[in-house]
């Protein structure tokens, strides 16, 4: 991202990448979600502090950009790819900069947040832990992660408005893969945070990984989180993401090592369609989408590897199709 445009290549036209210090709390315990190395991208997060002033020209700049912002107003809402939970690492000034750009130009906010932050005693433990990682004694670091949880609930209590969308991360729907995932976590927490986002008005998105490591039957658990997402949590929209080796993560090693194949763009792409001709065709103001991290997502175990062929592409295919009429009957 250039930290002037807060754009990365490849993403999405109406996503913002904020350039910020703070990185997502939960990365503190234990290092975080054991696929995730967003806090680790030099490019979005900074390593000195950055104060809110200079975190709203990032922001500016990026929508007085001619294109960017034919792009927002071209699909009607702007994607903030916060660093963790909208509620709890962006600074209130900057939040509420973005709500009334957002209000004045008429277009939806889609962020993200941890489905956690709405339960008082997993986030202040949460907090308490980051605190303690960065060197505070215990014994000050309990009431200020009291509070720093208590402004959270807060945050999300009172700032929710009906042109928000709020993504969490499912990322799989079973409790077990959620702890092998570090998650921190459970489906209860997920189904809990859906039920308070729409009763203040709000919409909810769920994020779904694709082929994360350690988790067998991907295809399956793939296609029945985004049965979860939608018919469970009563999302506006299921965001499939293709899960890649970022550095610093289990998944990475595992990559290097060669114990562990990303998923191909071809069963990506048939994963999405068999859950768009699903969902979309019974709701049409459902939506389902795709991240891709370009030039991260590769085929194969290791770079080298080569591409798969035209007819293994069509037999991966064929068996996310067989496995999509058992999940969606």
């Amino acid at each position: 991202m250039d930290k002037k445009g807060g754009k990365m290549a490849g993403q999405r036209d109406f996503s913002y990448f904020p350039y910020q210090h703070r990185i997502c709390h939960h990365v503190y315990n234990n290092g975080g979600c054991t696929f995730c190395g967003f806090h680790t991208l030099k490019r979005c997060v900074s390593p000195t502090p950055v104060s809110d002033q200079e975190m709203i020209h990032h922001f500016n700049v990026f929508v007085n950009d001619k294109k960017h912002m034919d792009s927002l107003l071209k699909y009607g809402k702007i994607l903030v790819e916060t660093n963790g939970s909208w509620f709890t690492e962006m600074p209130r000034a900057v939040r509420e900069h973005i709500y009334k750009f957002v209000e004045n130009n008429k277009i939806e906010l889609h962020t993200q947040c941890r489905a956690t932050v709405i339960n008082l005693q997993k986030t202040q433990e949460a907090m308490g832990i980051m605190l303690w990682r960065r060197g505070m004694h215990n014994s000050l670091s309990e009431p200020v992660a009291k509070e720093m949880a208590q402004m959270a609930y807060e945050a999300i209590d009172t700032e929710l408005k009906t042109y928000m969308l709020i993504f969490t991360g499912l990322e799989v729907a079973d409790d077990n893969d959620l702890k092998l995932l570090n998650k921190g976590c459970t489906l209860e927490d997920f189904v809990l945070f859906s039920e308070f986002v729409r009763k203040r008005g709000a919409m909810v998105g769920a994020n779904v990984l694709i082929k994360p490591p350690l988790i067998e039957n991907h295809i399956h658990k793939a296609l029945m989180s985004a049965k979860y997402g939608f018919e469970v949590l009563r999302s506006t929209e299921v965001s499939f993401c293709c899960c890649i080796p970022f550095k610093g993560t289990v998944g990475h090693r595992l990559w290097r090592e060669a114990k562990w194949d990303p998923p191909s763009l071809a069963e990506c792409s048939e994963i999405l369609k068999q859950t768009r001709d699903k969902y979309l065709s019974e709701n049409p103001r459902r939506d389902v989408s795709f991240y891709n991290p370009r030039v991260q997502c590769h085929h194969g175990k290791y770079t080298g590897r080569k591409v798969k062929t035209e007819r293994q592409k069509a037999l991966v295919r064929a068996n996310v199709r067989r496995i999509a009429a058992e999940v969606f009957k």
